[in-house]
């Protein structure tokens, strides 16, 4: 049975967005900041930061599959690596040595905040396998405390990618993210109809304004 946030010690958070909307950017900002102290914050739990695909055995050949380093998987296929990378992340236990997954986290009273999860499944391969579909096959995933979406104009998530890469992923062609930005208004709207709370920033200011922007949606969350 998945477990209920009310039973969880640590807050859960999501940062979502378009490839190019700054979601690693912002999990970079808001972990200087919380390694700064959290100034002002009033947080007195530990902060523990982490991404999707993840660097575990089925998020490494989710990973090659995205950048086109492997024969290309259906989208079924995908969502489904997507899904198992995603509850490895979720229940591994810190055997050998390994970093605990968000469920050990959140029990021990760390606040866990990631750059990516269940509404990325929604929005890239929901458009093909539909939302329902897609929600089941991560059935086992925690729901989040809050998942924080970064939009930004996919012409200039394009060109922000165009920018900073030298080969382009799987989804990030322009029509693609136009289909995907949106398919994440449906996913969102989805989403917060089966109870779950999704916030919306604009992504189109500087790095530190969308850091205050998302630190206004979650402070009053990690502080409660």
């Amino acid at each position: 049975m998945v477990e209920t946030k009310d039973a969880l010690a640590g807050k859960f958070i999501v940062i979502e967005g378009l490839d190019g909307s700054g979601t690693t950017t912002q999990l970079n900002l808001l972990k200087e900041w919380a390694q700064a102290g959290a100034p002002g914050a009033g947080v007195d739990k530990p902060i523990h930061f982490t991404w999707e695909p993840t660097p575990g055995p089925a998020g490494c050949v989710a990973r090659l599959a995205l950048n086109k380093r492997l024969q290309p998987f259906d989208e079924k296929t995908m969502a489904l690596l997507y899904a198992a990378d995603r509850t490895d992340h979720i229940y591994k236990e810190g055997i050998g040595g390994q970093e605990p997954g968000i469920l050990s986290k959140l029990r021990e009273g760390t606040h866990v905040i990631c750059d990516r999860y269940v509404l990325s499944s929604l929005a890239y391969q929901g458009r093909q396998l539909g939302l329902e579909w897609t929600f089941q096959a991560n059935g086992y995933a925690i729901p989040p405390d809050v998942t924080v979406y970064i939009d930004v104009d996919p012409e200039n998530a394009a060109r922000r990618l165009a920018a900073g890469r030298s080969h382009q992923d799987r989804y990030e062609s322009l029509p693609e993210q136009r289909e995907i930005r949106a398919q994440y208004v449906q996913a969102i709207k989805f989403l917060r109809e089966k109870g779950q709370r999704v916030e919306v920033v604009s992504g189109e200011g500087s790095p530190e304004e969308v850091r205050d922007a998302v630190l206004r949606v979650i402070l009053p969350i990690l502080r409660a």
